[in-house]
């Protein structure tokens, strides 16, 4: 037994000194801190220059918008004229091939609308950290939502035509 003693006198002896054996308490380094970035906390805002950079973007994609629409009403007017002409559910026929081709006419008339709503990705970007509130973030969704759905509304217009044409 003596000789088992032996090794734990250099351990005993270490523990009675002033420094001991370290501490078990947690270091520095183990110690959990909370960092923030700089300017955590408020609200975040676009510059003057991003401010205006999107308002001449909203106003561009906005009338890029009103043009597609006015000229998918257009498309979609005649579209109907020439739906509700006698005989153009029979295939082959004059009035089937003047729809069809009014049909592809509306097609390409939305075209710009997946142009338009591929330019409003990065502006939808820009604005996404903003809040809820924030009127450029508005801005940005009220014109990406209307883009959305005039494109909805126009392949519902398409899909219907087609059901009339026999496709």
């Amino acid at each position: 037994m003596r000789f088992a003693a032996f090794p734990l006198l250099p351990l005993l002896a270490a523990c009675s000194l002033a420094g001991g054996f370290p501490s078990l308490a947690p270091r520095p380094a183990e110690t959990p801190r909370a960092l923030a970035a700089p300017g955590a906390g408020a609200a975040p805002t676009l510059s003057d220059d991003e401010r205006r950079s999107l308002a001449a973007d909203l106003l561009r994609e906005g009338k890029a918008l009103a043009d597609a629409q006015a000229a998918i009403a257009e498309a979609a007017a005649t579209l109907d004229r020439e739906l509700a002409r006698p005989d153009v559910a029979r295939r082959g026929s004059a009035a089937w091939s003047d729809a069809q081709m009014q049909l592809s006419r509306l097609d390409v008339a939305r075209l710009p609308l997946d142009d338009l709503r591929a330019r409003l990705a990065p502006l939808r970007l820009l604005v996404d950290s903003l809040g809820a509130d924030d009127p450029d973030r508005r801005a940005v969704e009220r014109l990406a939502g209307e883009a959305a759905e005039a494109a909805m509304e126009a392949q519902r217009t398409l899909e219907a035509a087609g059901r009339v044409l026999g496709g």
